[in-house]
């Protein structure tokens, strides 16, 4: 018999056993148990088409998109200068193929805007829009309501206070104002601060025309005929006069803070005393004593 037969057998020939089967051990995982577990990942987590992506990113620049139409609606607005419907908001920034509630979300935030304004509806409209398409909208400017010299003076005329009226919060209403200042200032009915530069206005106050009086051509030639002394010399001057110029520094006359005395103690008097009915027992008998 070959050598193959004879491995079978003991020492006392007879022939050995099959081998049992090993059992199952925690080693390393063979490859169809990997091929599973990765194929069950894949089911678990699956890679976004290219539409679905596309979508999500579309959606996700929603928001940022709406701010930037935003913008454009204010210079829309502001550039008009008179309200406008919805549609013709939408129609400027072809938006008007957006989904309805792309649409009701455009319209909250034009209602929060601060620099837009919202004119609401007639009640009782025969449209049948719904409620969040009706009214118009128009720019809310700085200084609202202000677009001519009568509202001008107007708004002048409601302040409780000597404050100055800013040129520039006023021209973003009302751009082409400039001919308007001018005109209410030679009428002496503003009061104008200009820039020295450009002789623009800056600033504007209430003025009274019954108040303004004509200085007599020959006085004001006098007047700017008086030559006054440089500012060396009207220091001299002054102090030749036993005037005290402005220039010179304050002297502290101010006297040295002198000590506090410290104050005596004072002996307070006796307080009353309530229990007169009893004063004959509290008095002293020691000098009764033998």
């Amino acid at each position: 018999m070959s050598s193959f037969a004879s491995s079978k057998l003991n020492n006392n020939g007879k022939r050995l056993a099959p081998p049992s089967p090993l059992p199952k051990s925690d080693g390393p995982a063979t490859k169809r148990q990997k091929r599973d577990t990765v194929s069950i990942k894949d089911r678990a987590s699956p890679t976004p088409t290219p539409a679905a992506a596309a979508a999500a990113a579309k959606a996700t620049d929603f928001g940022t998109h709406m701010m930037t139409q935003l913008t454009y609606v204010v210079d829309f607005l502001k550039a008009k200068r008179a309200p406008k419907t919805l549609q013709e908001v939408l129609d400027h920034l072809t938006l008007h193929n957006l989904p309805e509630h792309q649409q009701k979300i455009f319209v909250n935030l034009m209602h929060k805007h601060s620099r837009i304004d919202h004119i609401p509806g007639p009640k009782n409209s025969k449209d049948q829009q719904p409620a969040w398409r009706t009214g118009k909208y128009q720019f809310k400017a700085k200084i609202p309501g202000v677009h001519d010299k009568i509202t001008l003076l107007a708004h002048l005329q409601q302040k409780t206070d000597a404050s100055s009226l800013s040129v520039k919060d006023l021209k973003d209403g009302w751009p082409d104002c400039d001919q308007a200042i001018t005109e209410l200032e030679n009428e002496h009915k503003i009061l104008v601060v200009r820039t020295k530069k450009d002789n623009h206005a800056k600033f504007v106050w209430l003025d009274e025309p019954r108040l303004s009086h004509t200085v007599d051509p020959e006085f004001l030639g006098m007047w700017h005929r008086i030559e006054l002394p440089a500012p060396d010399d009207m220091v001299r001057k002054l102090l030749a006069l036993g005037q005290k110029p402005a220039s010179e520094a304050p002297t502290t006359n101010a006297k040295a803070p002198t000590k506090a005395a410290k104050k005596r103690k004072t002996t307070r008097p006796p307080k009353h005393q309530s229990n007169a009915h009893m004063a004959h027992l509290l008095k002293d008998y020691s000098h009764m004593k033998r």
